[in-house]
């Protein structure tokens, strides 16, 4: 595992078993290759000197050379232009190099990462220097990218010159095997495909001159080589996202380069991996098995240049592979929010593959513009956007426009239920309203990027958020936000006795697993339903229920939480709203909820009000669990309500908890007829079937 989720043990491991067999370091030269030994890489006979292959490299096709300088957006060229003046924005950290670019910095206070053989650097263990993500990020050049299109737009010479000057720094400070740029093969993957790409969009700019190309092209031999060798050991160790990926990005710079000896090799070794891969990790409905649809949207990415390459090169693609990638892409399409979002589940580092500066929404568009060219589905058009961007073009050129453009054109519908049910996520949604049910299956320890939410709901009313995920923040931070946000009370769940479903350890691990249950959802006349249950709190003898019934008439959403078990326990339930939403409290149990002086939503909960304790409560240094996580690395105050009660259960008495979320305010008739059902407002819940049964009331209800 080179990123993975254990990665403070990586090195070590990695570097022992190195040694054992004969040290890697032998067959990986720690020097950057000189000319003569570039030249011997190469087919014999083809190339005569550097500047031949150079010439045959830039002739080849691509995609990308031809795009049109009006698809470049002034905000790229706005990045660019802070990139030129050395000024850095990543993943919350902002830096300005006054003179050269220290390529080993941490982007933090701390200084620069040491700079010895990578597999000798416990990065996980220095603390002092943070996380090293946004030093990662900043090495992945994907702003070389930004730079090329720039200088394509307006043909200022600065652009390719600031490229030209950033290569040679990078690659004199950063010899092969040396440093934190060689600990991750994804990371060096993703560095290889922005390089590829800015070479091609530079063509023609005398400022981007044969010796800087070379030396690019040298060190990408050198990057390749080393995803190559270790990616058995990724294989192995770390079989997520970061095998996806490293073999996806070996494969298509092998793609680049016929002209090289190992590309072949390297072709066949990176799809032997890639294609049992994508098959183990994917499962039947297009959810990837660590159902978080921000590190699914960057594999559908990587997959996208693979597959994308091979086409166009005209060369065999598995056609079970070919229908994995249209499954996962459904499955995205499923799971974007009214907003354009994705849903902030789960880990997600907002780490793309195609370089460029674009939020989630757009990159989900260019997806799709992508896929709706490959498999001709109106679906994917009608979630793409009217044209086929700058996004579209960078994989697929004029032809992929013109695909895109004779594809019909539906309008857009959503079922009001669907079910992504071996990846645990359930999707009620009416026209702009839309509710998400979190019940996954748990990944670890093959992927910790999990977190303890087992039926953590998600909900927009009119594409605003009402109810929100508390997001990630970083992998590693110095407060411990990381373990914060990834437990039980950061999420819209319940709590017993205060309790983790399950405890985060260190940056990745678990002290436990949580255990998901039955989830079944389904559509009537007159509602929708999802019931569903966990067992994460089998230690203490606890089973959390939850029911979410949504009345289509009434255009009301009920949340039911019933916790079976024994003993006596303390419950919360936690509700959280996005930074900037208003809570005023009109009654101990009815709350309207607005932002920027817009009604939102109101909440109602519907048992033992007098009993019960409400709380507003905002983030803080000493309410973490309040806190929100737009993107990765920043960080704000959120608002939450906890509803706390205590209960005495046994096996005939169980715990219930009702709370109503509307859009306006309802006049409500509430009552129980016994402990397992409900009337309300003309409706009888009987939670004695599974799932729950839901009918018209025969009986008056009790006004409540």
């Amino acid at each position: 595992m080179q990123l993975g989720e254990r990665a403070d043990l990586t090195a070590r491991l990695v570097s022992t078993v190195a040694n054992v067999m004969g040290s890697f370091r032998r067959r990986l030269p720690a020097h950057e290759l000189t000319t003569p030994e570039f030249m011997q890489i190469f087919m014999p006979g083809r190339f005569e000197t550097v500047h031949d292959f150079l010439q045959s490299h830039a002739a080849r096709p691509a995609p990308w050379k031809g795009i049109p300088p009006n698809l470049v957006p002034e905000d790229i060229v706005d990045a660019a232009n802070h990139i030129v003046d050395r000024k850095f924005s990543f993943l919350g950290c902002d830096f300005h190099f006054r003179e050269n670019i220290d390529w080993h910095h941490s982007l933090g206070p701390g200084g620069p990462w040491p700079r010895a053989h990578w597999s000798e650097i416990q990065f996980r263990g220095i603390s002092h220097l943070g996380d090293i993500r946004p030093c990662w990020e900043m090495n992945r050049h994907q702003f070389f990218v930004w730079l090329a299109l720039a200088w394509h737009k307006t043909g200022d010479t600065k652009y390719p010159k600031a490229v030209t000057r950033f290569l040679h720094s990078w690659c004199d400070q950063n010899t092969p095997e040396t440093g934190v740029n060689y600990i991750s093969g994804i990371e060096i993957g993703l560095r290889c495909i922005s390089w590829l790409l800015a070479d091609r969009l530079l063509k023609g700019s005398p400022d981007w001159d044969e010796a800087a190309q070379e030396r690019m092209h040298r060190n990408i031999f050198s990057q390749a080589q080393h995803i190559s060798e270790y990616l058995v050991y990724t294989e192995k160790m770390s079989g997520n996202n970061h095998l996806l990926g490293e073999a996806a990005s070996l494969a298509w710079i092998a793609l680049q380069y016929p002209e090289w000896l190992d590309s072949e090799r390297w072709l066949k070794r990176a799809l032997n991996v890639l294609w049992p891969a994508l098959d183990a990790q994917v499962f039947p409905d297009g959810m990837h098995f660590e159902a978080s649809p921000g590190y699914q949207l960057l594999v559908v990415e990587f997959l996208a240049l693979v597959f994308t390459e091979l086409r166009r090169q005209k060369l065999p693609l598995p056609s079970k592979s070919y229908a994995i990638l249209e499954k996962m892409t459904a499955a995205l399409r499923t799971l974007q929010q009214p907003d354009g979002e994705l849903p902030n589940i789960n880990d997600n580092d907002n780490g793309c593959a195609i370089p460029l500066p674009l939020p989630a929404a757009r990159r989900l568009e260019g997806v799709m513009s992508v896929m709706c060219a490959l498999y001709n589905r109106p679906d994917f058009k009608s979630s793409a956007g009217k044209a086929f961007p700058l996004y579209g073009h960078l994989l697929l050129g004029e032809q992929g426009a013109e695909e895109f453009r004779i594809v019909a054109e539906y309008p857009e519908k959503f079922p009001f239920v669907t079910e992504l049910r071996n990846g645990g996520l359930h999707i009620l949604q009416r026209n702009s309203d839309w509710l998400l049910l979190k019940n996954n299956p748990d990944p670890f320890p093959q992927s910790g990027h999990n977190h303890a939410d087992l039926l953590n709901v998600l909900l927009q009313f009119d594409g605003r958020p009402v109810l929100v995920d508390a997001g990630t923040y970083r992998f590693s931070d110095e407060r411990g936000l990381r373990n914060t946000l990834r437990a039980t009370a950061a999420h819209n769940t319940v709590t017993v006795d205060r309790r983790n479903q399950a405890d985060p350890v260190r940056n990745f691990d678990w002290n436990g697993t949580v255990k998901p249950g039955f989830t079944q959802s389904h559509e009537e006349d007159g509602f929708a339903i999802t019931d569903a249950q966990h067992d994460s709190y089998h230690r203490i003898g606890i089973t959390h229920r939850r029911i979410v019934l949504w009345l289509k008439q009434e255009d009301a959403i009920l949340i039911i939480d019933r916790l079976q078990g024994r003993n006596t326990h303390a419950m919360d339930q936690y509700w959280h709203f996005a930074p900037g939403t208003r809570v005023e409290e009109i009654n101990p149990s009815l709350y309207r909820l607005s932002t920027a002086g817009r009604p939102l939503a109101w909440v109602r909960f519907l048992r033992d009000k007098d009993l019960d304790r409400h709380e507003i409560v905002a983030g803080s240094e000493g309410n973490p669990s309040f806190m929100f996580s737009r993107r990765y690395g920043e960080v704000e105050p959120g608002v939450a309500l906890r509803h706390s009660w205590i209960s005495s259960l046994s096996a005939t008495h169980a715990s219930h908890r009702i709370a109503l979320f509307s859009k306006k305010e309802l006049p409500v008739e509430f009552g129980d007829v016994w402990p397992g059902e409900f009337l309300f407002n003309g409706w009888a819940i009987d939670l004695s079937h599974t799932p729950a049964k839901v009918g018209r009331a025969k009986m008056p209800v009790v006004e409540g």
